[in-house]
């Protein structure tokens, strides 16, 4: 683990994650425009906990990028997609991102997907590379050097209604932040619409965060909005046994 205080142990959500992994990671291999994937984030460097996200780097044939990002295109591995969106501006020209949550046992999973076209692709130094047949070039690049290298891709504006799918896709991450008392809760709580309140206790920045549900409760998203609520749910539990 690096310096971030990583969060109590939580093996449903690192069972969940392991779970969808393995089997999109088979998908890809099978996905014939795929050349290669790496986890990258804190699952490629190695200073992952249970309550971390996905970050993947997947390499394709130049020819496949603009389709292999289409709505309804990356492989969903056990997991129901119920909110993805175009982040091509998180990465440098020429290359396309996009931001999804899953839900597995009704449970979220938040997932950056980051796809690069071969003629623009290196494995950066801190990735782990899942498969790799084709044999592409690595770098001395971090993965956040490399994302910010030359030029990025604009911004795509969203829809009202888009932004506020995100903003209840992301109450779990701000959950994740607070699992593992990070200061950067306060603020994601803030930008979600909450107050900012950064001395607060766990238990009134948790109240704050069911506050911002009942919130989302006419955005016509049911899924999403009962997995955040058992997401909260699950990190009460957790931080009061690990209190105990």
């Amino acid at each position: 683990m690096d310096a971030k205080r990583s969060g109590p142990q939580a093996p449903r959500l690192a069972e969940i994650r392991s779970r969808w992994l393995d089997a999109v990671i088979a998908a890809l291999q099978d996905d014939q425009p795929v050349v290669g994937a790496a986890l990258v984030g804190s699952l490629g460097g190695g200073r992952a906990d249970d309550w971390s996200d996905i970050d993947l780097l997947v390499v394709v044939e130049d020819a496949a990028l603009h389709d292999f990002v289409a709505p309804g295109r990356l492989p969903s591995g056990p997991g129901q997609l119920t909110f993805a969106i175009d982040a091509r501006h998180n990465g440098p020209r020429g290359t396309r991102a996009v931001s999804a949550q899953y839900i597995l046992d009704r449970l979220p999973l938040w997932v950056d997907w980051h796809v690069h076209p071969v003629s623009l692709a290196h494995w950066p130094s801190d990735c782990s590379v899942v498969f790799d047949p084709r044999g592409v070039g690595r770098t001395s690049a971090d993965f956040s050097e490399y994302l910010n290298r030359g030029q990025h891709e604009p911004f795509i504006p969203k829809s009202p209604q888009e932004h506020q799918a995100m903003l209840l896709a992301l109450v779990p991450v701000a959950g994740k932040q607070l699992a593992r008392r990070s200061p950067e809760a306060a603020r994601t709580i803030e930008f979600l619409g909450g107050p900012y309140e950064p001395e607060a206790a766990w238990e009134d920045q948790l109240a704050a965060l069911r506050r911002l549900l009942d919130g989302f409760s006419t955005l016509g998203r049911p899924d999403s909005l009962a997995a955040a609520h058992a997401f909260l749910a699950l990190l009460e539990e957790t931080l009061y046994r690990t209190a105990a």
